[in-house]
């Protein structure tokens, strides 16, 4: 027979589990896959995407890659788009040369990239855990609460470096984790961490190299056994990093890249030459107080969690192995985060490298406080589950029915049936700037932005009451179009 604890754990996991799973793919799916049919994209995804399709269309190299014949932003001055390293863009590109120049390869990558994030939290939550299967099997929580922060259901669908490059940060801690905890050396899963921290760097630059700190942080956690294992790891792991950049070096094209964007992005950001968050010293802080706004619904979880268990008196136990996982998943998100304080160049989706082990850690804190209240109440928490799915499902079949507008994705379809792709367009002075134009224009009409009228016959206008405009039309030589949106171009008849 069956002992008590045995019988506990079976049911813990036959009331969770599956529900567990319906919950994190109903939420999911509601935050992503309205967002994949409409055409609302973040500016960078834009141009990010506008790069790629050139890319496939010979418009521009891998280590000459081409946004257009116009930038908005004045700190590289590169003949090409140095501003970040080229590897997204020729991974998307190929994805462009299968699909052809469509919507759907963001959407596609995207999708792949999600798919890609879940399996590799799946896999770690299940390797930190491979003693603990009652544990093992719920890794459906660290994934709904990975993609529960803001962040992350914000940026995935919108093709960002940070995505990708967060990627190839987990797959280098999973080979790492998986050659640590090895009965024997595995040099092989060494040099594959190697590996994909280069394809890391080669996404976004530095921020990627975190995953080299993996074995140091495992040791000093899990003990003195693992020391050993770690250095040799290490040492094997930073030879295959440090080899294949050498290599990468050695070719003159990607030397000259990597040089403009190491001098024009990093060190400019670091000498504070490029954006910033904010003029004053708590600039280099940004990403602690938006880490701390984005986990506040979990910490009000676990705070819950505590509170039921103090009044139920179910006495809440945490064992020594679930400890350890959190104290290892908090660190590796220091490691992340903090290198990004010396820098007041900052983002939102910068933290996203970190966030998959955010979750990984809330799971940990979570799991063994959550499992006894579905024991006490297992017909409330499945009730509460379906509930909440249904919800889910519910607001998401309202959003694809009501798509959020894109303005100027309206306005640049338009325009691309009165303007051959690779021209230039004018803008006014006051807009001339607008990266949501220059993305947007380039993108979906493959449009460059002139800032002389005299460069160009199409000048367009976002406000029709313009004088510019009203002073145009005076003259006669110009064709005035209605883009829709209170927006005008105008056409000269030469």
């Amino acid at each position: 027979m069956d002992s008590g604890k045995e019988l506990d754990l079976r049911r813990q996991k036959e009331f969770t589990k599956n529900p567990g799973w319906l919950l994190t793919i109903c939420f999911i799916g509601m935050t992503f896959i309205p967002r994949s049919f409409d055409h609302v994209l973040f500016m960078d995804g834009l141009a990010y995407a506008a790069i790629s399709r050139n890319m496939a269309l010979g418009q521009g190299t891998f280590w000459e890659p081409h946004f257009a014949d116009s930038f908005w932003l004045p700190y590289n001055q590169c003949s090409f788009f140095c501003e970040h390293p080229p590897l997204m863009f020729g991974l998307q590109s190929l994805l462009f040369r299968i699909m052809g120049d469509t919507t759907a390869v963001e959407n596609t990558y995207n999708t792949i990239i999600l798919l890609a994030s879940i399996w590799l939290i799946f896999r770690i939550w299940q390797k930190l855990f491979e003693h603990k299967r009652h544990i093992r099997e719920h890794a459906w929580l660290p994934v709904l609460l990975w993609y529960c922060l803001r962040i992350v259901w914000w940026s995935v669908p919108n093709n960002l470096l940070d995505t990708t490059m967060a990627v190839f940060c987990l797959g280098s801690c999973y080979f790492q984790l998986t050659a640590i905890t090895a009965s024997q050396f595995k040099p092989g899963h060494w040099l594959l961490s190697g590996i994909m921290i280069v394809l890391a760097c080669m996404t976004k630059g530095p921020a990627g190299i975190f995953p080299l700190a993996f074995p140091a942080i495992y040791s000093l956690v899990y003990g003195k056994v693992f020391f050993k294992p770690a250095l040799s790891g290490t040492s094997t792991m930073l030879a295959g990093f440090l080899s294949l950049m050498l290599l990468i070096l050695q070719y003159p094209p990607a030397r000259y890249f990597l040089s403009h964007y190491f001098e024009g992005q990093v060190m400019a950001a670091l000498l504070k030459k490029r954006e910033k968050v904010s003029n004053d010293w708590t600039a280099h802080f940004y990403l602690i107080r938006l880490l701390f706004t984005n986990i506040i619904p979990h910490l009000l979880i676990i705070l819950g969690l505590l509170a039921a268990h103090f009044y139920y008196k179910l006495g809440p136990r945490i064992s020594g192995h679930t400890k350890n996982v959190c104290c290892f998943t908090f660190l590796l998100t220091i490691a992340v985060v903090f290198p990004m304080l010396a820098s007041v160049k900052q983002g939102d989706h910068y933290l996203l490298p970190a966030l998959p082990f955010v979750g990984l850690f809330f799971a940990a804190c979570t799991i063994e406080l959550l499992l006894p209240i579905t024991i006490k109440f297992p017909f409330v928490t499945r009730l509460s589950v379906y509930a909440l799915s249904l919800m889910a499902v519910i607001l998401m079949t309202c959003k694809l029915f009501c798509p959020e507008p894109d303005r100027m994705f309206d306005i640049a379809k338009k325009l691309s049936g009165y303007v051959p792709p690779n021209s230039k367009i004018y803008l006014p002075s006051k807009i001339s700037n607008y990266p949501e134009i220059h993305t947007s224009f380039q993108r979906y009409s493959r449009l460059s932005i002139a800032y002389n009228p005299n460069e160009t016959k199409y000048l367009y206008f976002d406000d029709s009451n313009e004088t510019m405009l009203d002073s145009i039309k005076q003259t006669g030589t110009y064709q005035i179009i209605d883009l829709g949106g209170n927006a005008a171009l105008a056409i000269h008849h030469k």
